[in-house]
Parts: C-alpha cells; sequence; structure tokens
C-alpha cells in the first residue's frame, strides 16, 4: 500500500529540497495511500488539524474518518484555527469527555507549526492524540520538540540527515 509512496521518496534521495517538492506535487494515488495508513494507524480522534500545505492529505483522511477538519494558518504573524466546524457548533462531535485531535503534517521539520497547533487545540479545550506527519525528519529539531512533549508521532517514512543527504532512517527501531 505504501511502497509507491516510499518509492517516489527513494527517487530523490538524498536531496532534502527535491523530498519538499515531490510532498508539495504528492499524486493523488499516494495521497490516499498514505491517508489509509494514518486511518488505520491514528487513534480515534473527533477532529482533524491540518498544518500548511497538508490540505488534500487532510481532505482524504477526514473523508476515510468521518471527521470534520481545521486548518492551521499563519494571519498577520500569528498562528490560528480556522474552518467551519469551529464556526458552527455540532460539527465537531466528541466520543468522549474531551475533544481528540490529530495534526496532519507532510513533513515533520522544525516542528514549528505543530507545535502552533498543540498550543491552539489546548485553547479549545483539546487534546492532541498524535501529529501524523507522511515524512518525518529525525535531523530536524522537530523530532525532539515533539518527543519532548510525549506526543506520538506517526510516520509511514521517516528520514535521517547524514552528509551525504537524507536517507530512510535505520537507528530507531519500530520505525517506518
Amino acid at each position: 500500500m505504501l511502497d509507491s509512496f516510499r518509492t517516489a521518496i527513494a527517487e530523490v534521495l538524498p536531496s532534502a529540497e527535491a523530498v519538499h517538492s515531490r510532498l508539495s506535487i504528492l499524486p493523488y494515488r499516494d495521497r490516499v495511500n498514505v491517508a489509509g495508513y494514518f486511518s488505520s494507524a491514528l487513534p480515534e480522534v473527533d477532529v482533524l488539524i491540518t498544518t500548511p500545505g497538508a490540505e488534500s492529505l487532510t481532505h482524504e483522511l477526514s473523508r476515510l474518518r468521518g471527521v470534520p477538519s481545521v486548518s492551521l494558518a499563519r494571519v498577520g504573524g500569528r498562528w490560528l484555527l480556522v474552518g467551519g466546524p469551529l464556526e458552527k457548533p455540532g460539527q465537531i462531535r466528541p466520543l468522549r469527555q474531551q475533544v481528540q485531535a490529530a495534526v496532519i503534517s507532510l513533513e515533520l521539520e522544525d516542528g514549528l507549526p505543530e507545535l502552533a497547533a498543540l498550543i491552539l487545540a489546548d485553547h479549545q479545550s483539546w487534546q492532541v492524540a498524535a501529529i501524523a506527519a507522511a515524512v518525518q525528519r529525525t535531523d530536524e529539531s522537530g523530532h525532539v520538540r515533539l518527543s519532548l512533549l510525549n506526543v506520538p508521532v506517526i510516520s509511514p517514512v521517516v528520514l535521517a540527515g547524514t552528509p551525504q543527504g537524507l536517507v530512510f532512517e535505520r537507528r530507531l527501531p519500530g520505525l517506518a
């Protein structure tokens, strides 16, 4: 299921720029496969929070899961959550007392958008159950930043930086 996605990423290694470009034009088939992976790997959530660039992936996951989504947007230098579910009460139907959310990202790099999503979700009294990133970079600060917050990160592809460029991560057992 994820073989074509992993192959698409492998084709552009070791270039970080090429990985970023490939993710920005992710074909429909790969988006659906990654969304399917997230649908089975994520815990039950009531709402999805999409980071900039991950809107198409979040749309597919929202369709598979049958849950609404909101978007993280940068407006006037500040991060905000925007979207219909925030404006129309009743669209988010929590299964538990507290709304459970998942943050969806194309590429976990410095982790700042994901951290902003965590903070804004907390302002909504939502609990973030996990971060779902199509590609996670263990050489970037976001990997450490989120692990220190004890937020699970789910990724079908985990990459590490080396002096020669990016490679598939081999140091952490159980990852991708």
